[in-house]
């Protein structure tokens, strides 16, 4: 579609949102805004980002469009995991949910057999409790009762990650080997946690048919990858998302590790201080839905940071290449200004054959603490001498502020269950 195409794609994003939908209309009439004010992208900019606090507020009756329900045919509902605050209840329709996941895996030629005509793909999810859709994910519950209406089913796991007991962990691994999924749909964080725990006890994780991996709801840090490939082996294909709940699918890596981003089902940008960014440059994620009748989404702001990068990708694709760096919670902030965002901390760690997990976190004082778990297996030479890598590669990049770095066997998940790689709560 030419840019030209889709920006009249969204300008009758824009109109049918104003025309159906009571939130929208009162947000573009607070601004003194109307659909026919906005002709081209300059005029985009004039209207307000819109926010999870927008759609928390009116959900349901103000953001869905006139003729829709939640229990109208196709309406499916879903509960956001709350990292960046409260959860955040939305809907979509199946369709539109199974239209974006089908541009973002087209990247991917990997994931093609998955698609098999007049088949659907058995899948099995490993994420944080309140990424699960079903409200007994923790507890003693059977696969049926965590078995969602389309046929995934939903593996146990605690709220806080590295409390998870054995029993519960033994279970896991116990259900995929019964439930013989095509696709696991997982944290990558959780799913680098359960093969430490496979190893441990001697298990492996594996199916009759082809498995395929897609990573999703946090970071995908080098540290989990190196530990999920490095156990499932070459010939289980690995995929990382880009997605939100309310959204579903809004980008997916290619076969040769590249991450796109879906513009043809959104109209995305990237924003900085309320202006676009330059390729190369940081900034936040707005979408604006296309063709989306039931909760049209127009400048929405994810929250979410990547750095558009100008070039093509041998793939094939066309969809825009970008380098995920993470959320807003996420961002280090230096004294001098700049921002060390979780995507480039995850640069300087990288792979870590020494390491299986880390956080760095600042506190309110701006100080940076670097806390490790380090590799049971890892020769200590190896683990020293990586740990004086990190310590001066972190110096380097922090700097002024302070940073420690600091060995331990246990780091809390956060409150919505998922475990962050970076956390600031000031500086």
């Amino acid at each position: 579609m030419s840019d030209s195409m889709m920006f009249e794609a969204v300008r009758d994003e824009i109109a049918y949102a104003f025309e159906r939908t009571v939130f929208f209309r009162e947000h573009m009439e607070a601004n003194g805004l109307r659909p026919q004010d906005i002709t081209d992208p300059e005029d985009f900019r004039r209207i307000p980002p819109t926010s999870k606090a927008h759609y928390r507020r009116n959900y349901p009756a103000g953001v869905l469009a006139k003729g829709y329900t939640l229990s109208s045919p196709e309406v499916m509902r879903f509960q956001s995991s709350g990292t960046s605050g409260e959860r955040l209840n939305s809907a979509i329709l199946s369709f539109d949910l199974a239209r974006r996941q089908a541009t973002g895996l087209g990247v991917n030629r990997r994931f093609d057999e998955l698609w098999r005509p007049g088949g659907r793909p058995k899948i099995c999810r490993y994420a944080p409790p309140n990424c699960s859709d079903v409200e007994c994910a923790t507890g003693f519950s059977t696969m049926q009762d965590r078995t969602l209406p389309d046929g995934t089913l939903v593996l146990t796991v605690a709220h806080d990650l590295l409390a998870t007991p054995e029993w519960q962990i033994v279970q896991a691994l116990d259900e995929i080997e019964e439930y013989q999924p095509d696709l696991l749909v997982v944290d990558p964080t959780h799913l680098a946690f359960l093969i430490r725990w496979a190893r441990r006890l001697g298990r492996k994780i594996t199916s009759s048919r082809r498995l395929h991996v897609v990573c999703g709801y946090t970071l995908m840090t080098d540290v989990a990858r190196r530990q999920i490939e490095a156990f499932l082996g070459p010939n289980v294909p690995i995929g990382d998302m880009i997605g939100m709940s309310e959204l579903g699918y809004l980008g997916f890596e290619c076969h040769f590790g590249r991450r796109h981003i879906n513009n043809i089902d959104f109209y995305p940008e990237f924003v900085w201080d309320g202006r676009p960014v330059e390729a190369g440059q940081i900034g936040e994620l707005y979408v604006t839905t296309i063709d989306d009748a039931l909760i049209p989404r127009i400048r929405y702001a994810t929250g979410d940071y990547f750095t558009p990068l100008p070039t093509t990708c041998e793939c094939g694709s066309e969809l825009p290449v970008v380098r995920i760096e993470g959320r807003t919670t996420g961002m280090i902030r230096l004294q001098d200004g700049r921002l060390v965002t979780p995507g480039g901390v995850n640069a300087l760690v990288g792979r870590a054959p020494w390491l299986d997990l880390y956080q760095l976190e600042q506190d309110p004082t701006g100080a940076c603490t670097f806390r490790y778990i380090p590799n049971g297996e890892a020769d200590s030479d190896a683990v020293t001498e990586g740990v004086a890598q990190i310590e001066a590669r972190l110096a380097d990049a922090l700097a002024p502020n302070g940073v420690r770095l600091a060995a331990t066997d246990y780091i809390a998940s956060e409150r919505s269950g998922k475990f962050q790689s970076c956390i600031s709560t000031g500086g």
